[in-house]
């Protein structure tokens, strides 16, 4: 569904240049009361590391939230926006990021 629609919006060649060996970030969460810690950060530093991929990719809520903050320090990219599953009606954005982290 994320192939199909980032084919849609940039072409083949990028779709498959974002996700065709990518490690997909999935269900990171941090308690609120942890949060401003540098615990994310941390958890996606060491999730990260050694990685064969090529590109990190994950989807978040689009919306201006700490988590959307997080990954646009980290160097995430916005690929598609206002993103909705079938079966959903929560928009999502997805983000991607080459591999590795600095």
């Amino acid at each position: 569904m994320v192939l199909r629609a980032l084919r849609d919006e940039m072409g083949p060649e990028a779709a498959n240049a974002w996700l065709g060996f990518a490690f997909e970030l999935a269900e990171i969460h941090v308690h609120p009361d942890y949060q401003g810690k540098s615990i994310g950060r941390a958890m996606i530093r060491t999730l990260c590391a050694g990685r064969p991929e090529r590109s990190a990719v994950l989807s978040t809520h689009d919306q201006p939230t700490a988590a959307r903050h997080l990954y646009a320090s980290m160097g995430f990219t916005d690929l598609l926006t206002r993103f909705v599953f079938p079966g959903g009606h929560e928009e999502y954005a997805i983000a991607g990021r080459p591999l590795p982290l600095p």
